[in-house]
């Protein structure tokens, strides 16, 4: 019988290991899984409403993250089938003007999900955002949104219970996340990606490391 310690970091372990692939769980590091080097798209959208069978999607966001650097940006405005009330436009900033000219959601959505592939969703408040996108590309597409996602609001509300409000703003304040612009989809989705990478640090010292783990307790 070897002794474990004695092959995990050398070489004849390596050797051994393409003859016999079960032998990497031996070593007890699997990196894939880990929260720092998962590969993510944080995704942030603006739409005309709260309900996604009645409203639109006038801006999406995403940022392809690897290893924890941002590799890629999708960002775009979308003209709406109906004109954007002011309500919505004192809220988000986006007029019927600055939409002119934009592609409409049949067209974005097929770029959106070419970019995000299949990795995992990260989003404040997944419940809306994913919930939103996957029934618009239901409706438009005729697909379904299968990417797993990971939640930071729910993540917040878990690990820490001290706060008081848990919005993306009252999380960036908790960690001094700057916070210029709320409410536009690329600012929010860059300060989301900021609370992520704070969050992945609150959430090891609760011993959770990897993303299934991170699933598991959400």
């Amino acid at each position: 019988m070897y002794n474990q310690s004695e092959y995990t970091e050398g070489s004849d372990f390596k050797k051994l290991e393409k003859d016999y692939p079960f032998l990497r769980h031996a070593k007890g590091d699997e990196n894939e899984d880990a929260l720092e080097k998962g590969h993510y798209s944080i995704i942030d959208i603006e739409t005309t409403g709260l309900e996604p069978s009645i409203y639109e999607i006038i801006e999406i966001a995403a940022l392809r993250v690897e290893n924890n650097d941002i590799k890629d940006i999708f960002n775009t405005l979308i003209t709406p089938s109906k004109e954007i009330t002011q309500e919505i436009e004192h809220l988000t900033g986006i007029s019927n003007q600055m939409v002119s000219g934009y592609p409409t959601i049949e067209k974005v959505l097929p770029r959106f999900l070419d970019f995000i592939g299949n990795s995992i969703l990260i989003a404040h408040n997944t419940d809306f955002d994913v919930t939103f996108l996957n029934t618009h590309i239901k409706k438009h597409l005729d697909r379904n949104l299968e990417n797993l996602s990971i939640c930071t609001l729910k993540i917040s509300r878990k690990f820490l219970p001290g706060l008081s409000r848990h919005k993306l703003h009252s999380v960036a304040d908790y960690y001094k996340v700057p916070t210029p612009l709320l409410h536009r989809a690329l600012a929010d989705a860059e300060i989301t990606y900021q609370i992520w990478l704070k969050l992945i640090e609150t959430i090891k010292k609760s011993k959770i490391l990897t993303v299934k783990e991170l699933l598991k307790v959400l």
